[in-house]
């Protein structure tokens, strides 16, 4: 019992951590936030994470094996790679419903000289990991004349992964979250051999927690 109530209690410090990261960034709350929502003492909070950059190192942990999960979910769920890529906009058109959070990762890369070198090399993975799956992607739609587009597939898939994070930033700025969905289905419709096909909807996957 008191395992999983301490594994519960450090899941809660951690969502809401989450949350007020998406909203805040790293330096825009403290742990005595955090107590106040999840209505507990700050000494419970350092019991689980005894600093705040313990906290976000366990947060990046968590949000990238979430975030690379979810990629896994669509490669199983999704043979098109049109599919795909239009899943994987859709995980951050998802967070941006509310349009005061961003993607934690957004957020935390805009602060990157404040954090551990651990919570650092957790981006790094998001990044390396991220573009390897997409480069994989535009690989295997081009190879099937599903996808085109020109230069080498690491080049494009770090033009989309930039691409959609910048996005993400000027649709908080403007408070038009039709913004990023715009600059979302103009990446996908420049992907197709014939630019006036819809853009395949195929089936819209879990989203991803905490997003």
């Amino acid at each position: 019992m008191n395992k999983n109530n301490n594994s519960s209690t450090a899941e809660r410090i951690l969502d809401i951590a989450q949350d007020l990261l998406q909203r805040q960034g790293f330096n825009g709350f403290s742990y005595q936030d955090i107590a106040e929502r999840v209505k507990i003492r700050k000494a419970s909070i350092h019991y689980h994470f005894p600093s705040k950059g313990d906290l976000v190192v366990s947060l990046c942990t968590r949000y990238v094996d979430q975030f690379l999960e979810r990629l896994h979910q669509i490669d199983r769920k999704h043979d098109s790679c049109l599919t795909r890529l239009r899943e994987f906009t859709l995980i951050y058109s998802r967070i941006i419903k509310d349009k005061e959070k961003l993607c934690p990762v957004t957020m935390l890369s805009a602060e990157v000289e404040a954090l551990p070198n651990s919570a650092r090399e957790h981006l790094q993975r998001f990044i390396s990991e991220t573009e390897r799956w997409l480069g994989q992607t535009l690989e295997q739609g081009k190879r099937a004349h599903e996808l085109q587009f020109s230069g080498s597939f690491q080049s494009q898939s770090r033009i989309i992964l930039a691409t959609l994070q910048g996005a993400m930033l000027v649709a908080r700025a403007s408070g038009d979250r039709g913004h990023f969905q715009g600059v979302a289905d103009d990446l996908l419709r420049q992907l197709q051999p014939n630019p006036a096909r819809p853009v395949s909807g195929g089936r819209t996957g879990q989203t991803l927690a905490q997003a």
